[in-house]
């Protein structure tokens, strides 16, 4: 089930940047973030634009209205319409995560989630950032996550890069190790 809503987001993902990719900007990409954290946090309004006894007009409002508010462009308003035309608006999320995976692979630009132990400064921030861009030779677009489980440190990762220096990873490598010590590894 799942291969075949990739199979099918990607393909809508696809045919959406074959169409628009002249429009798409990263100022746009941004706002698409804004977009799927939104309907992360609201999960349920999937499930109100899919009861059949709400009429089709109500529910093309609410996108219209959604899209306003967060002051999208035409063409990802276009794509929320056209799936909920095709019954399949529900698949908006793994649609947008599509789009943005491909057009970050279009630009040469990744997406890395820092994790680190504590909150950083901007500053901090700043550095990492740049240690990012000494790295990878792209674009780079950062995530910046608290993680207590790190214990002391930073974690650096995107879909195909990990770097890590923490006090976690220190102390699995000991238990590595010990269990190839003993040949349980």
């Amino acid at each position: 089930m799942q291969v075949e809503i990739n199979i099918l987001a990607k393909k809508y993902a696809v045919a959406f940047l074959n169409i628009f990719s002249n429009e798409i900007s990263d100022k746009n990409l941004e706002k698409w973030i804004e977009l799927k954290k939104f309907f992360k946090k609201n999960r349920m309004i999937y499930i109100y634009l899919r009861i059949p006894s709400i009429p089709y007009l109500t529910k093309q409002k609410a996108l219209v209205r959604i899209s306003q508010a967060l002051d999208l462009n035409r063409p990802i308003t276009k794509m929320m319409l056209l799936l909920l035309d095709h019954n399949r608006i529900e698949l908006f999320d793994f649609v947008l995560d599509k789009i943005i995976l491909l057009y970050r692979k279009k630009v040469n630009s990744k997406l890395f989630k820092v994790s680190s132990s504590h909150d950083l400064t901007e500053r901090e921030k700043e550095a990492v950032t740049e240690f990012i861009k000494s790295i990878w030779h792209g674009g780079v677009w950062t995530e910046f996550v608290k993680d207590e489980k790190l214990i002391a440190g930073l974690r650096i990762q995107s879909l195909t890069f990990l770097w890590e220096r923490s006090i976690a990873k220190q102390l699995r490598n000991v238990k590595r190790s010990i269990f190839k010590q003993v040949g349980i590894w």
